[in-house]
């Protein structure tokens, strides 16, 4: 009995993108990533880690902290709006204490524009915000520019 099997098909543009990225998507050094959504996690986390990066998850906020506390990281993408009562204020503060130099490799995402409150306060600490849905090369440049501070920050 023959067996025939198709022939290779190309890779799509696509594929290759995320098997090989091309240069100007590559990331290099560690992010920090906290998003409750686990569609929102998994799709983040991959985009990122295809992009070059390597990526943590912690499983909540406590986990966050501690990780913080003990390793680094090159920047740290965090969900706005937790069901947990945790907002962007509290959370810049505490790494402003606890991390110092670490706020300013904070990324934000929120599923809709945040309260004025914290937007100002975002905004006069300019810490970047994406609104979901944002486009893949929009969170790669942001964690780009937040990668790019860390390593300029380590090589002074």
């Amino acid at each position: 009995m023959d067996v025939c099997l198709p022939a290779a098909v190309q890779a799509t543009e696509a594929e290759e993108t995320l098997a090989a990225p091309r240069h100007d998507l590559a990331l290099e050094g560690r992010v920090l990533l906290l998003e409750t959504e686990g569609a929102v996690l998994e799709f983040e986390r991959d985009v990122l880690a295809g992009a070059g990066a390597e990526v943590v998850v912690p499983m909540d906020v406590a986990t966050m902290k501690s990780l913080l506390k003990a390793q680094s990281f090159g920047a740290i993408i965090m969900e706005g709006q937790m069901s947990n009562g945790c907002d962007p204020i509290e959370m810049h503060r505490w790494i402003s204490e606890n991390c110092p130099g670490m706020e300013k490799h904070l990324l934000f995402t929120f599923f809709s524009l945040a309260e004025p409150e914290v937007r100002n306060f975002l905004q006069e600490r300019n810490v970047p915000v994406l609104v979901k849905p944002f486009e893949v090369a929009d969170l790669i440049s942001q964690v780009r520019g937040l990668l790019q501070k860390a390593q300029a920050a380590g090589a002074d």
